[in-house]
């Protein structure tokens, strides 16, 4: 990806942009992931919050992932589109969802995570490096 990019949810409400690179990409196939998307899994991004810009009206609610760590669920108040995460493991750090992206073309996933919780009807390029 781009050291340059932007997004929205799907009303416009919100918006966000950074100046920095992703961290890392990822398809995650958890449980917590496919409720969000509402799909066998989450294509998601990591980039430092202090390299981000976010307008609008964010709303929020906490979970517990299934590794115990605190996480947070940011969405849109207007749309209900989910937008990013963040999470006690990785303070500083914000995991959006690739589709919120303007251009989502740029999404580049690294690894899979979680696939021990993937749907059989969920298939994932063989050639994405598995993390577990």
């Amino acid at each position: 990806m781009t050291d340059k990019f932007s997004g929205r949810c799907s009303c416009g409400e919100i918006s966000y942009g950074s100046t920095a690179k992703p961290k890392f990409s990822l398809f995650c196939q958890c449980r917590q992931c496919q409720r969000i998307t509402g799909t066998g899994h989450s294509a998601q991004f990591a980039i430092e919050a202090k390299n981000t810009t976010i307008k609008g009206n964010v709303k929020s609610y906490g979970l517990t992932a299934d590794s115990g760590n605190d996480v947070i669920a940011a969405f849109c108040g207007t749309c209900g589109n989910p937008m990013y995460k963040t999470t006690s493991a990785m303070p500083g750090m914000l995991v959006f969802h690739a589709a919120t992206l303007d251009n989502p073309a740029l999404f580049e996933p690294q690894m899979l995570v979680n696939a021990s919780s993937a749907q059989p009807w969920d298939s994932i390029d063989p050639t994405v490096k598995r993390a577990e």
